[in-house]
């Protein structure tokens, strides 16, 4: 998509009225939040905490319900596949297509620096199943092939569990309980030609 919308977010925090929504790309933040360059200090940190205490004197979070895949969870996939989790989700308030779930590359396999960073709320699934959390993204100029991409930081918020082969995430909603979001086959295939179609 166009370029635009993320700077002036960056500075107000939100969509000017009157004016046409454009999504900039934006890639899940650093591990933890904080800013580009402190992640790597952070993560140190917490390697730090762990190997001193051990899990055992870490806090724990609530208890999870039980989640588990099944048939029902492939039906209209196309196999065999190695297709990865495209969704649609809620980012802002405005519904984002090509939305790169557990993404472990960039929008384009090259290096690239972000222009910034900024805070979004994710609205995951709809009405009694939904889930909100507020994620930290990376602004990034590049041509991609997905226009978000959402990593550890916003599945570990809505205490997620991806499966790729099943093209579902099963997550926690606000109500408590377990729910699930099914990912597009087709989409997926249609950023991957695009990705293939982006120069090097």
């Amino acid at each position: 998509m166009g370029a635009g919308l993320s700077r002036e977010m960056s500075e107000t925090g939100q969509v000017l009225s009157g004016r046409k929504i454009v999504v900039d790309v934006i890639t899940g933040g650093p591990v933890h939040g904080g800013s580009v360059s402190g992640a790597k200090k952070s993560l140190s940190k917490h390697r730090h905490v762990v190997n001193a205490f051990g899990v055992e004197d870490r806090p724990r979070p609530s208890n999870i319900p039980l989640v588990s895949f099944s048939e029902a969870d492939i039906k209209g996939i196309v196999f065999p596949h190695d297709d990865p989790l495209v969704l649609i989700l809620a980012i802002n308030g405005s519904l984002i297509k090509r939305v790169l779930v557990y993404g472990v590359i960039g929008f384009n396999g090259s290096t690239v620096k972000p222009e910034g960073s900024i805070l979004l709320q994710v609205h995951i699934g709809e009405g009694a199943a939904a889930r909100d959390v507020m994620t930290e993204f990376l602004v990034e100029d590049v041509p991609p092939a997905y226009n978000a991409i959402v990593g550890r930081p916003m599945i570990h918020g809505v205490q997620a569990v991806v499966s790729l082969y099943h093209m579902t995430t099963i997550y926690i909603a606000n109500t408590g309980f377990p729910e699930r979001v099914r990912g597009s086959q087709t989409m997926a295939r249609e950023c991957y030609v695009t990705a293939l179609k982006q120069p090097c």
